[in-house]
């Protein structure tokens, strides 16, 4: 039974598996790519990103960093728990920026912003600065 090639994948997919489909299908619509488009971009067939997104294949670790680059999006995207979040080192941040104000009344005000935005299908960057 042990080398039986049917027995070979035969898990069932957990619900975070599932969760992290589901949000790669949704990312990937809501950029306008099919399922084509984002095989080449990654190297593989628009029928192993249609298993990822359907749960059937689990999304290996380095493959799912190459999603969220190719997706505009942090990891934690396809993380349930850290939805709506800001990440830990941004909120650590501004809390010790405003634990040093020492109860004073202050008033935010951005100066500059600047981002980097990408182009999902060519992955060419151009910097933007909003004063």
């Amino acid at each position: 039974m042990a080398n039986d090639p049917s027995a070979k994948n035969k898990r069932s997919s957990s619900a975070k598996d599932l969760y992290i489909a589901k949000k790669l299908r949704e990312r990937r619509i809501e950029i306008g790519l099919n399922q084509s488009d984002l095989a080449n971009m990654l190297g593989v067939t628009y029928q192993q990103v249609h298993k990822y997104e359907k749960g059937i294949d689990r999304i290996p670790a380095g493959r799912l960093f190459e999603f969220s680059k190719i997706l505009s999006v942090p990891l934690s995207f396809f993380d349930e728990e850290g939805e709506g979040e800001i990440s830990p080192l941004a909120a650590k941040n501004l809390v010790v920026t405003c634990a040093n104000m020492q109860k004073r009344k202050v008033r935010l005000k951005f100066l500059k912003l600047r981002a980097t935005l990408t182009d999902i299908k060519t992955q060419e960057e151009y910097d933007v600065e909003i004063s």
